[in-house]
């Protein structure tokens, strides 16, 4: 009986561990206000996951009053049990490959029924936390855009169709959350192997239908899951205050829109620059 007992002990470790290790890496990088309240009397949300794209090539080119009203925005956007992640990309050149800098979900308050049955200095505690972990998230992300709009010693071309198929792939089909909300900051001025918007060192007005047929040919969309995107800074030149013209981001915009559509995605901001709405 006691090897029976030991063989049954071993088999549900065996079960019970890999689930474990599982849950204990999932990666936040947001101290958990959650940590004393007992398992049974909480659970974090999967309702609202935001997901910021950051081009790094814009670094050269967002005015600062542009990179305030975006911070504003999605400091307001951000409330309790969101889940974010702060993503920058580039082109492969240097050390410009996309990277994840940030991933971290907030808690969500105590509902009045589960209160009743935790302890006084525990409740404490937690709303304490609670009242600061907010902070500490738009603190951190507020770094983050600081650090990502750094020049680049060598400003390098915008391989963006290839990064956000990557991305989507990464980052958006592996999320469950019930609502994806995409921040995207770019010129979104593609300049790779597939296309370029560019000719003799201008910008150039492009042909909507046949740039998407380029994309399709190469089997270049992305898949980002249902997700609702937002972008911001279209048509921005590098280096200098000026856009494109009101031509060229028409063409711009048509594109885009048609991108998305295939790319899994609803299109719900456009920003040139700036978005004239908030992110909702």
């Amino acid at each position: 009986m006691k090897v029976i007992s030991l063989l049954k002990s071993v088999l549900i470790s065996l079960i019970i561990f890999p689930m474990t290790t599982q849950a204990m890496n999932v990666r936040n990088d947001v101290p958990s206000c959650a940590k004393d309240i007992p398992k049974q009397y909480y659970q974090l949300p999967n309702e609202r996951e935001l997901i910021i794209l950051v081009d790094k090539t814009m670094a050269h080119s967002l005015s600062l009053d542009i990179k305030k009203a975006l911070y504003m925005d999605i400091k307001r956007f951000i409330q309790s049990g969101d889940s974010v992640q702060f993503v920058e990309f580039s082109s492969f050149a240097q050390d410009s490959y996309t990277r994840v800098n940030f991933k971290g979900q907030l808690d969500i308050p105590l509902a009045a029924d589960i209160r009743r049955n935790i302890k006084k200095s525990v409740l404490k505690s937690f709303d304490s936390c609670l009242s600061k972990q907010q902070n500490f998230m738009v603190s951190k992300l507020g770094l983050l855009f600081k650090k990502a709009f750094e020049p680049q010693e060598k400003p390098t071309n915008t391989e963006l169709i290839g990064s956000l198929q990557d991305i989507s792939e990464q980052v958006l089909l592996s999320s469950s959350a019930n609502r994806k909300v995409v921040v995207l900051i770019s010129d979104m001025l593609e300049n790779s192997d597939i296309t370029s918007f560019y000719t003799q060192n201008s910008t150039r007005k492009i042909e909507p239908s046949l740039e998407i047929e380029r994309v399709k040919t190469v089997g270049m969309f992305a898949n980002f899951n249902g997700a609702d995107v937002y972008v911001i800074g279209t048509g921005v030149i590098a280096g200098s205050n000026q856009y494109v013209s009101s031509q060229k981001m028409a063409k711009l915009e048509a594109f885009w829109k048609e991108y998305f559509q295939q790319s899994q995605a609803d299109l719900l901001g456009f920003g040139k620059p700036m978005l004239l709405s908030e992110i909702r």
